[in-house]
């Protein structure tokens, strides 16, 4: 036979208790004969055998875990990309071909709560935290699923998906390739539903054990999806990749924490200083700061398309004796204006950025979406 030029290749998994007649049989032929292999990235044998198995393989798992939570004390956003694009994915496929194997993902689950979770905040993680960050990223959370929990549901789906396979390698039925693939999207799309519903009971038991405004906050990042960030990966041709005080910024943003090294003081007012104070407060700059962020990468983005694009255009000089009466707008590009196309480069359009932070406590009353239009109409009559 030809699968037998290399007798090391070569596998015969049997029961145990005809393993040694097993090993008998075939001892002149080379052939490993076991209770349990490997085979196309799942498992073969006795549930004693894949026990172990799992046993090892989440002792790996758990050991990068720590490896990740390491390096995320000074690359948070890489690590955070290791996890849920590359790490996480290993132990997703093996649960979906290995049966009965959520009681061995303990370990890693606890390494994930414990080490990866504040290493990647760089501070304390509360227990409600550390549930709603197990949660999606369009639910608030961070996509990085409890382990014990997938593991119940991903083998059956697995299960479903295939059964035209293995009902055709049986022999009970006729492979039917459209037939397959038809049980297969059923499948997924009943665990993703699934899914979907229990994430958001889940979602809906976390966040009462929240603050008022941090539920506000929850809420508002899952009305607005605001997590694409989180999904994108650190690439730095597209300056995608954030400093680790810029990342951990933006998650204590997105929960409302306060960062760890906060100044004691506001330097603009004097008074303490918090995340909220910080978005709330005019007099310490960082509202400005944020303003001309999003002006410098409005104008970064339009030099690229047109040629002449102006910081602060003004669009009345100031009186003498009136300093306050000038007019500046925040970015000025000719040839974007429409109509004829003769004299289109001969006009400028003139752009005031608008910078409205929803969670911020001076938008509560009456509401940010309705702050929005007020101030529209405002920038309209200028």
């Amino acid at each position: 036979m030809a699968t037998l030029r290399n007798q090391l290749k070569v596998f015969l998994v049997v029961a145990p208790q005809f393993e040694d007649v097993a090993k008998d049989c075939f001892k002149d032929l080379g052939i490993t004969v076991s209770s349990g292999h490997r085979f196309l990235g799942g498992l073969i044998g006795t549930r004693e055998y894949c026990r172990n198995f799992m046993k090892q393989k989440v002792e790996y798992w758990t050991e990068c875990v720590t490896k990740v939570s390491k390096a995320a004390i000074r690359a948070p956003q890489a690590a955070f990309s290791t996890m849920t694009k590359s790490l996480q994915c290993e132990w997703e496929f093996v649960q979906r071909v290995v049966p009965d194997c959520a009681e061995t993902f303990v370990p890693l689950q606890h390494a994930i709560t414990e080490q990866f979770f504040p290493s990647l905040l760089g501070g304390v993680v509360a227990v409600e935290e550390k549930r709603l960050f197990q949660l999606p990223t369009s639910l608030a959370g961070l996509g990085i699923y409890d382990p014990t929990e997938t593991a119940v549901h991903a083998y059956k789906t697995s299960k479903q998906g295939t059964a035209t396979v293995s009902e055709a390698i049986k022999g009970l039925i006729a492979f039917q390739h459209e037939q397959h693939l038809e049980s297969l999207t059923t499948a997924r799309k009943m665990r993703t539903k699934a899914k979907e519903d229990d994430f958001i009971l889940k979602f809906e038991s976390i966040i009462p054990s929240f603050s008022p405004d941090r539920q506000r906050a929850l809420r508002r990042s899952l009305k607005g999806k605001t997590s694409t960030w989180l999904n994108v990966l650190p690439l730095q041709n597209y300056h995608f990749d954030l400093s680790p005080l810029q990342f951990r910024d933006g998650l204590d943003i997105r929960y409302l924490r306060d960062p760890p090294c906060l100044p004691p003081r506001c330097d603009g007012c004097g008074t303490a200083l918090t995340l909220q104070h910080a978005l709330d407060c005019k007099m310490g700059g960082l509202v400005i700061q944020r303003h001309n962020e999003i002006r410098d990468c409005i104008g970064d983005i339009a030099s690229q398309v047109w040629t002449h694009v102006i910081k602060e255009p003004v669009v009345r000089e100031a009186d003498v004796n009136n300093a306050d009466d000038g007019l500046r707008l925040d970015l000025g590009i000719r040839g974007e204006g429409y109509g004829n196309l003769r004299w289109r480069h001969y006009l400028m359009s003139k752009l005031l950025t608008l910078m409205l932070l929803p969670i911020a406590l001076v938008h509560l009353k009456p509401s940010w979406s309705l702050e929005l239009k007020r101030r529209r109409g405002s920038m309209s009559r200028l």
